[in-house]
């Protein structure tokens, strides 16, 4: 395991500072984006790839796949990069972008830059860092799907605003239904709108669920192989469920049943009028570990392939990513160097709001001592807590995270109460960040609404009770 001071350094510097004042603040912006080659969706235009969780920008509305028409009042067509950043330097901390989507042909949307001072890490940043506190708050997982996708690159994406679905079959009128309720939620969320009456785009699919005649039930290989997990688009969490990694070779006897899935889209108005033309078709073929009615998989799965639409990536296969952050916020900016120290407070937040300034020094939080001047002794003590709390946690839940790490496992409900005992140890485990995720009985038995923290101030020790708001972000983006 990396040191903290390291990962810390990490987290801080992938920001994307953009903005300096005196030396005092840096400011990002709260998204990324990349030049578009697709010739459907933005071309030769910035398309945004990545917001950060609860940043402004996404409080504004910007989304991830907008494409950026104009940045400041700039045009962004066939811009470079570095023309860009340039001009995001512009107007000190405010940004005006012109964007399109399915929604919107051009939207204004305005934001202020989000700026700290230069040594401060954040508690979102912060969360990450002891995510094994509560690896059920803190997911940064990525998993495969065998997507394949085929486009036209005649079609403009962003033309397209309404649907509707190719005439069911009276024998699989109640699935196709199911189906079609699907494709109506998630294309909605995109923007698009059903309508049966005068549609620009008609979809259609066409699927198959087959037992595998080769299967044994009493394989010595059955069950041995990978679990699987995939995002919840309903949920926001990821749930582990009865595939195979499609990266992973199985035994033939150990396939149970094979299901295939795919869906087309036919524009009848901008290509060629009155006609069905193909432009866009998606299709997986999995295998299944057990029984997995179709309805079921569609319903978790089905969002899943539709996130590669309108900007797809790689055609021939799908890598997600997920990242899923729930913690508690005071909105105190501890100092890097000196850990101990508050470098920032933010404005109207509950620390703001409790009396804590910039310049206290913790001593305690929720009575645990609190005197890290360095991340040393932080890091060996949750060295120490991961080592010794790991028979606590379910081995039917272990995963890989996105930084390679293969023993994830989420806490045993059994073991909460031992969990928290633990967690209380501060000589041993030097737990005082474990109030990032206060609200789980597993981190402290008692649930407390408010949290303590103690600091000395000018030589005088104070104490303030700080009610915390739990903060929630869930992104997944598709490649």
């Amino acid at each position: 395991m990396k040191r903290l001071v390291q990962i810390v350094w990490i987290l801080f510097l992938c920001t994307g500072s953009v903005w300096a004042q005196e030396d005092i603040s840096s400011c990002t912006l709260g998204f990324a984006f990349e030049i578009s080659n697709d010739k459907s969706w933005g071309y030769k235009e910035p398309v945004v790839v990545h917001i950060t969780p609860g940043s402004a920008a996404e409080r504004a509305g910007l989304k991830l796949n907008d494409i950026l028409l104009s940045v400041n009042g700039h045009g962004t067509y066939r811009q470079s990069f570095q023309t860009l950043m340039s001009w995001f330097s512009q107007n000190g901390k405010e940004v005006t972008l012109a964007i399109r989507n399915f929604e919107h042909a051009f939207k204004e949307l305005s934001f202020t830059k989000e700026c700290r001072h230069e040594n401060a890490i954040s508690e979102a940043q912060l969360a990450p860092v002891f995510a094994f506190y509560s690896l059920e708050d803190v997911q940064d997982r990525r998993f495969l799907m065998p997507v394949k996708t085929k486009k036209n690159d005649d079609a403009l994406f962003y033309r397209y605003h309404t649907f509707a679905f190719a005439p069911a079959d009276a024998a699989t009128r109640e699935l196709d239904e199911r189906i079609n309720a699907v494709f109506i939620r998630v294309l909605s969320e995109k923007g698009l709108t059903y309508d049966p009456q005068d549609p620009d785009l008609i979809i259609q699919t066409y699927y198959g669920y087959q037992n595998n005649p080769l299967f044994q039930f009493n394989s010595p290989t059955l069950g041995s192989y990978q679990a699987v997990w995939r995002f919840d688009c309903r949920s926001h969490r990821t749930v582990r469920v009865p595939l195979y990694d499609p990266s992973e070779a199985v035994r033939i006897e150990d396939i149970a049943y094979n299901l295939e899935f795919g869906y087309r889209f036919y524009d009848r108005k901008f290509i060629a009028p009155g006609e069905m033309s193909l432009i866009w078709e998606g299709e997986v073929k999995e295998r299944l570990t057990e029984h997995y009615p179709l309805t079921d998989y569609l319903e978790l799965n089905l969002p899943l392939m539709l996130l590669k639409f309108p900007y797809p990536g790689n055609l021939s296969f799908a890598t997600f990513e997920v990242k899923y952050l729930k913690y508690q916020y005071t909105g105190i900016g501890y100092d890097m160097n000196d850990l101990k120290t508050v470098v920032s407070v933010d404005p109207s937040s509950p620390a703001d709001n409790a009396g804590i300034r910039p310049g206290d020094v913790v001593t305690h939080i929720q009575g645990q001592p609190f005197s890290h001047r360095s991340s040393q002794s932080l890091t060996e003590g949750y060295r120490r807590f991961l080592a010794e709390t790991i028979h606590l946690r379910d081995k039917n839940t272990r995963y890989t995270d996105s930084n390679g790490f293969r023993d994830c496992m989420f806490w045993d409900i059994t073991n909460y109460h031992a969990v928290s005992e633990a967690i209380a140890d501060s000589k041993r485990y030097k737990t005082a960040f474990s109030y990032l995720f206060g609200f789980n009985q597993y981190v402290d038995w008692n649930t407390p609404l408010s949290i303590n923290i103690a600091v000395v101030r000018n030589g005088e020790h104070m104490s303030f009770a700080v009610t915390p708001q739990v903060v929630t972000s869930s992104h997944i983006l598709a490649k």
